[in-house]
């Protein structure tokens, strides 16, 4: 080989060299430093990760074991397309055939339009569509896929779930329930209020990966778990699903015969807290949730009104005044000090002036003179009054104020498992208004007694009521009995304990006034319960409006327990604004023990009978029926005597 022939060999090898050294430092960067990029790009060609939706958990009445499930998720699909598997001589036919069998709104059948003309691998089309529709709809496209030369899973569908509530409207306001519309980054549902909302943290779940062939070669079912699914938690409620039936039944009743805005009822457990009917009327129906939020006035009806909304709850904070009494008589014995009053005293109830007061307080009947079981009886503002001026000069309004908070926990939240709760108002000595008033006055105390200038929820009034019922110990309420993740429980309400706040020689004497109420001569004889004993106290109280008290706009209550001796439930009824005037054969309408006295006895008479718990008065039934005996009925010789001593000093028969 010459000179000149090696040169040119030497030359083309270098060149060649070079040229395979390019080309191996080409394939050195795809196939090295670029893996990772140009593997997502070939992967984004042939897969599409698709995030899996979590259930939401469920929610049960009472426990899982009766299987009453008030919130549950049900499968719903949504239909989706690659838009550049689908020719587009295709795609006008196609959506023809999904208006015709999907049935999609008419905003989703525009956007419809609209996507399938993507250049996307992935639109969706159509939401929440049935199991049924999503099987007539894929034995259409599965025959009209193979006679067009289609990839078949140029369409297909991603299941997700959707809130139902089996029982309708049952406690709707205390479940709420979440949008259909999710969080299009994370698939998070956005809850509307209620148990929902407050209980998001344990109800929502762990979202899961998968990742599907999109290959026309391959079914869309080809696919490989990336993530799986964490699915939310399960609630048992201390809610029982009939008593909460038979309480909304009743309410919508009486808030249609005696016209109230609105009504609603509280049962609760005095010795656990358990809540076992939170209900209320109008309705709200989770499931049309939407019509609720369009109109600003219905969604009023969405709050839980027994713990949102706060009234001046009048008569029934009497018992506590009566429990204050009494526990500032054992105070002033511990001391040395003369009691400030006797249960059996004579009172004169005649006035009702007293100090800081520019206007006399009055009862409803006049009443000459008053002892502590004819003041519950007769309900007399005069009598209690006249008890608070005595304990507030003996031990201070700073007592008074701390006892209502600390001991009955009126201005304070309960801490219910629900959004919104009012933490109520108690006035507080020293502090001023922001127009520069005193919150606590002279005459403050005098108000407080008979259930003015302090403002509770009737979820705060029927807890007082427990600590009567419970024997002194003040219950924190709950709706939630446990709370169960993949089969373990993560937390259980039935442990708790409480605090004693009064002596079971206090708590005895107040229940033993508190059941004059309900007999005759009393402010309820309305809510007696046939066959059962009982004990209670009815409210009514008239509405600021406008920074003036109105005489035609009211809160009407009755709070009280049955059976007397050993309770099992407190139940408070509330109605606002009952229609308010005088009807023939009822009385004044607006009246509590016209209107939510009777109430009570129709939903606790209707209870115990389910609870099956057996009658403790025999012969307490009204005239006429053949199982009365007066003689013979619980507290009618009590109230016997009652009357003739209440005759004696007042001179005559109450009207």
């Amino acid at each position: 080989m010459s000179p000149k022939q090696k040169r040119y060999f030497l030359l083309l090898w270098m060149v060649l060299f070079g040229f395979f050294t390019l080309l191996f430092l080409k394939f050195y960067k795809l196939q090295v430093v670029d893996y990772s990029t140009w593997t997502k790009k070939a992967d984004a060609q042939h897969f599409i990760s698709i995030r899996q939706p979590f259930q939401r958990g469920k929610i049960y009445a009472r426990t899982r074991m009766n299987n009453c499930m008030l919130a549950v998720e049900v499968p719903v699909s949504h239909l989706y397309a690659d838009p550049k598997s689908i020719p587009a001589e295709n795609r006008k036919e196609i959506v023809a055939s999904i208006l015709r069998m999907l049935s999609p709104t008419l905003t989703e059948a525009k956007k419809l339009k609209r996507e399938i003309t993507r250049t996307s691998r992935s639109r969706r089309l159509v939401s929440w569509i049935e199991e049924e529709q999503k099987r007539t709809f894929l034995s259409w496209w599965r025959q009209y896929a193979r006679e067009e030369r289609l990839p078949s899973n140029a369409l297909f569908f991603i299941q997700d779930y959707r809130r139902v509530h089996p029982n309708g409207r049952l406690m709707g306001q205390v479940l709420h329930t979440v949008q259909e519309r999710k969080d299009e980054n994370t698939l998070r549902s956005f809850p509307t209020g209620g148990l929902e909302l407050s209980l998001n943290r344990y109800l929502e779940g762990k979202l899961g990966l998968k990742r599907m062939a999109r290959s026309p070669r391959h079914l869309i079912e080809m696919q490989e778990i990336l993530e799986h699914v964490q699915n939310g938690s399960d609630i048992e409620l201390t809610i029982d699903p009939v008593v909460q039936a038979i309480a909304e039944e009743e309410l919508e009743k009486s808030a249609l015969l005696y016209k109230a805005k609105s009504a609603w009822a509280v049962l609760i457990e005095p010795k656990t807290g358990h809540i076992i009917a939170l209900a209320q009327y109008p309705f709200f129906n989770p499931d049309e949730y939407k019509r609720f939020f369009i109109r600003p006035e219905l969604a009023q009806e969405s709050k839980v009104k027994a713990i949102t909304d706060t009234n001046e709850p009048g008569s029934p904070t009497k018992a506590i005044t009566l429990a204050l009494a009494l526990k500032a008589n054992a105070i002033c014995k511990s001391q040395g000090k003369k009691p400030i009053f006797d249960p059996f005293e004579k009172i004169n109830t005649s006035k009702g002036n007293f100090p800081g007061r520019r206007k006399a307080i009055t009862d409803v009947h006049f009443h000459k003179c008053l002892n502590m079981y004819m003041g519950t009886q007769k309900s007399s503002n005069i009598y209690m009054a006249t008890l608070a001026g005595r304990f507030t000069n003996a031990l201070g309004d700073q007592w008074y104020r701390n006892e209502l908070t600390n001991s009955f926990g009126f201005g304070q939240k309960t801490g219910i498992e629900l959004p919104g709760e009012s933490s109520g108002v108690v006035p507080l000595p020293g502090k001023l208004h922001p127009n520069g008033r005193a919150e606590w006055s002279k005459a403050t105390p005098y108000s407080l007694a008979m259930g003015y200038n302090l403002q509770t929820t009737s979820l705060q009034m029927a807890r007082a009521f427990c600590v009567f019922a419970s024997g002194g110990y003040l219950p924190t309420p709950t709706l939630i009995r446990r709370v169960i993740q993949n089969d373990k429980v993560v937390l259980d309400t039935s442990t708790k304990t409480f605090p004693r706040v009064l002596d079971e020689e206090i708590v005895a004497t107040v229940v033993r006034a508190l059941k004059f109420v309900t007999k005759p001569g009393g402010s309820a004889v309305r809510a007696d319960i046939a066959g059962f004993t009982e004990v209670g106290k009815t409210g009514t109280s008239m509405k600021l409006v406008g920074g003036a008290y109105s005489d035609k706009r009211h809160y009407a209550s009755f709070v009280g327990f049955a059976p007397a001796s050993n309770p099992r439930f407190v139940l408070l009824v509330g109605l606002d604004e009952p229609a308010p005037g005088y009807v023939p054969g009822r009385g004044l309408n607006h009246m509590g023990g016209t209107c939510a006295a009777p109430t009570f006895r129709n939903i606790a008479a209707r209870t115990l009978e389910y609870l099956g718990v057996r009658p403790d008065d025999p012969f307490g039934y009204p005239k006429g029926d053949p199982r009365s005996d007066l003689s013979k009925a619980d507290w009618m010789a009590e109230t016997e005597a009652l009357q003739k001593l209440y005759d004696k000093w007042n001179g005559k028969k109450e009207s």
